[in-house]
């Protein structure tokens, strides 16, 4: 019989594993440069990707062969259970670790989207679909909290509860000066959310993550043009490298099935592992069924696996970033094909860089010069 991996309760929707993950300083300070690199390819392609992206994250695969990312996301949840995992691993500064990462997350807000005069920001609404369902509800409002010095006033929304009414959007009787925006309708593109877009097309709302910034960092297709890049592949020489990635349409069904294999096939506006197959476990015919136009081949990315109470774990590694500055990081344990932080003894851990007391230590010795 297994045991489930020791964790905490799951303060902001996520649950807390206690125990740390290796990584390699040498690691570390790959996936800093790397995506320092991105970045600035992703600014010098469309500069929209600097119009209030707020808080990004780089999932990883640690490989021997050095780190693969595999997605960029604009409106990446999970810091606060990341910070809370830190905690954990932390043997010197717990306290001020969190503290810190907590004022660099407020910084982000102030800069895309609150402003940096309390007296002049309004009414900041966190707004999700389908609210009561979300498993990262108590986030937003946790959010919610930090952000409340800063603002006039801060609520948390349904989308659902949200009109255009008199030349402002609003939430009953509230109006609403800005949106952090935690739909999965990246573009405000859905009917449902008619009032938003009508709101940002008056100009009478700041948003973020913006539309612009999805579009120009977190669409899948981005990743069709970074695999391509000799500084950002192992074409190049360097040990961290973006997964190569082709359109499902450029070939016949038949080629993909008999090298399905080596690839998984990605939505190209898909989240959350929603409508992702992993090759070598999908039939001919759901890869039939695959709307070619819509999806995306990713080369396959092993994710390494860790032996915990006598059971087989598979992790990657988010990264949280401020543009291309990795701010924070945590582990994702799970079972299965795909993430998924469901099963018991799934969750977010803490890492451990070589003999670093804390994340943040490490951080800065591995983006030291030299």
């Amino acid at each position: 019989m297994t045991m489930a991996i020791p964790g905490m309760d799951a303060p902001y929707g996520l649950p807390v594993l206690e125990a740390p993950v290796p990584v390699s300083p040498d690691a570390m300070g790959l996936v800093g440069a790397g995506i320092r690199a991105l970045w600035q390819r992703i600014v010098a392609a469309d500069p929209r990707a600097e119009s209030r992206p707020l808080l990004l994250s780089y999932d990883v695969h640690p490989a021997p062969e050095g780190p693969v990312l595999i997605e960029v996301n604009t409106n990446a949840g999970g810091l606060l259970t990341a910070i809370q995992a830190a905690r954990l691993a932390n043997a010197c500064c717990a306290d001020w670790e969190r503290d810190l990462l907590e004022q660099r997350l407020v910084e982000l807000f102030r800069r895309d989207l609150l402003g940096s005069d309390a007296a002049a920001t309004g009414t900041v609404a966190i707004v999700d679909d389908r609210l009561a369902e979300q498993a990262l509800l108590p986030e937003m409002h946790a959010i919610a909290g930090l952000l409340r010095p800063h603002a006039a006033q801060v609520i948390v929304v349904d989308a659902a509860e949200l009109t255009y009414e008199a030349g402002a959007l609003r939430h009953r009787a509230t109006a609403i000066d800005r949106v952090y925006w935690r739909s999965t309708d990246f573009l405000v593109a859905d009917p449902a959310h008619a009032p938003v877009r009508r709101a940002l097309d008056e100009g009478r709302l700041v948003l973020a993550p913006s539309p612009e910034a999805y579009t120009a960092i977190a669409d899948k297709r981005r990743f069709l043009d970074w695999s391509r890049q000799p500084e950002l592949s192992r074409a190049g020489g360097a040990a961290f490298c973006i997964a190569e990635t082709r359109r499902l349409d450029e070939q016949p069904v038949e080629a993909w099935y008999a090298d399905r294999a080596n690839w998984v096939f990605k939505p190209v506006s898909g989240y959350a592992s929603r409508g992702v197959y992993v090759g070598r476990s999908i039939s001919r015919r759901k890869l039939a069924d695959l709307p070619a136009a819509q999806y995306l081949a990713q080369r396959y990315a092993p994710h390494p696996v860790l032996d915990r109470s006598g059971r087989e774990w598979k992790y990657d590694v988010r990264f949280f970033a401020d543009r291309g500055q990795v701010i924070g990081a945590a582990a994702r344990l799970f079972a299965g094909q795909v993430v998924g932080m469901k099963e018991p003894g799934s969750g977010f851990a803490p890492i451990r860089v070589g003999d670093s007391c804390c994340l943040l230590g490490a951080l800065a010795a591995t983006t030291r010069p030299g």
